[in-house]
């Protein structure tokens, strides 16, 4: 009896793990992409890589460029990325206007949760 219970219960947690990365994934097709395609990709990849880093995957953001990792999986505040969108600091991201500060949200809640990655991003033509 007792073994027929844990295994349902690793089932029961491996199914939540699944519909939780799931959901993470959706979060960052639906919300996240959207906003880094539209304000970041025109200079942040593989041919410009202003600043040294492209957002077009996850790896280039998590090795960032000359001023250190654009994201820290868990840690918004340790985030060049969140940083210079605050428009904070001397270098302030995207030049110009500051973003909206939802879209600044969905990005600190996209890092806050370990930024998982979905769909891999395109370049607008």
């Amino acid at each position: 009896m007792n073994r027929s219970f844990l295994f349902c219960w690793l089932a029961v947690l491996s199914a939540g793990a699944a519909f939780a990365a799931d959901r993470s994934e959706r979060f960052f097709d639906t919300r996240v992409a959207p906003i880094l395609t539209k304000r970041c990709l025109g200079c942040h990849n593989e041919e410009l890589m202003n600043g040294n880093v492209s957002f077009l995957d996850r790896d280039s953001l998590l090795k960032g460029g000359s001023k250190g990792p654009a994201i820290v999986p868990g840690d918004p505040g340790q985030s060049v990325l969140v940083n210079l969108l605050r428009h904070d600091g001397e270098v302030q991201m995207p030049p110009g206007p500051k973003l909206p500060s939802k879209e600044i949200a969905i990005l600190t809640r996209w890092i806050r949760d370990g930024a998982v990655w979905g769909t891999k991003l395109q370049k607008r033509r």
